[in-house]
């Protein structure tokens, strides 16, 4: 028998979009990020073989009383070897998290993790989903509406437009600017230009300039926001679109907030030898470790 901590406050994504719900402050949102930052972290640099969770998203990050953050849910889990760059894999996750490198070619990375950590902090700095059932298909990701405002923000200082209104402007600014700067890194187009988490909790924290963070480039140079390997979203649009289409095939929804899941093979392939499935619920935070 396996007994777990309870954690009363359910989930991340309960408390951004459950109804009649108090707004989360800021404060919340950023100890919530840094928590499951860190957790991630450490399933990618500090355990040994390294954990893949494959499924990040709000749903899966459980909130204690105190709303510490859990990374929890690791039924889609892979581990990986320090000798191989990416694990070959059935496509599995969640609409509106999947990197591209992912979602079109099965190769899936830390990196991976990395992109959909990425929408999961654009969430909480919007209070938006990463999928919006009402736009039509290209006009409804998150990533890709709020790829120019995230420009904006950080050249201009501008966070009217891309931040969630509910908050009433009643964040810090700098620590504002770090979590917009981190999210815009966790989200590039090319997996290997996007930080590992060990950097995206010191930019959380606030201990590592953004110029760090972009490689040595200023926020708002062109080089940073212009590249195309980094912002041009066309061929993962496509790739979303063929998966889609097999997903809502199945008629099948992951849960009460989450639309539909992306649980269905898209470009099967073998699994490389040197990983594993690991099929247990389990829990990763910042401080203590759950397995």
């Amino acid at each position: 028998m396996l007994v777990y901590e309870f954690v009363p406050n359910k989930t991340l994504e309960h408390h951004l979009y459950g109804k009649g719900l108090p707004v989360l402050d800021w404060p919340t949102r950023l100890r919530i990020a840094l928590g499951s930052a860190k957790g991630l972290a450490y399933l990618h640099e500090d355990c040994h073989p390294r954990i893949i969770h494959r499924d990040i998203k709000t749903a899966n990050i459980l909130l204690d009383n105190k709303f510490e953050a859990m990374v929890a849910d690791f039924g889609l889990a892979k581990l990986s070897s320090d000798t191989n760059t990416h694990v070959s894999t059935r496509v599995m996750g969640t609409f509106g998290y999947l990197a591209p490198e992912y979602a079109s070619s099965g190769k899936l990375s830390e990196k991976s993790d990395v992109f959909s950590f990425g929408v999961m902090l654009l969430e909480l700095i919007t209070g938006r989903r990463p999928v919006d059932n009402t736009q039509t298909f290209m006009e409804d990701s998150l990533v890709d509406w709020a790829r120019p405002l995230m420009i904006r923000a950080l050249t201009e200082n501008n966070f009217e437009e891309l931040v969630d209104p509910r908050l009433e402007k009643n964040y810090d600014p700098t620590e504002m600017q770090h979590m917009i700067a981190s999210a815009a890194a966790c989200v590039r187009h090319s997996a290997r230009r996007r930080p590992k988490m060990s950097q995206v909790v010191r930019s959380l924290e606030g201990d590592i300039s953004l110029e760090d963070l972009n490689e040595g480039v200023k926020p708002g140079q062109s080089s940073f926001f212009g590249s195309s390997s980094d912002f041009d979203s066309s061929s993962y649009s496509s790739n979303m679109r063929q998966f889609r289409r097999i997903a809502l095939g199945s008629g099948e929804f992951s849960n009460e907030y989450s639309g539909p899941t992306s649980e269905y093979g898209l470009n099967p392939s073998e699994s490389s030898s040197s990983s594993g499935e690991i099929n247990t619920k389990s829990t990763a935070t910042g401080g203590s470790r759950r397995y």
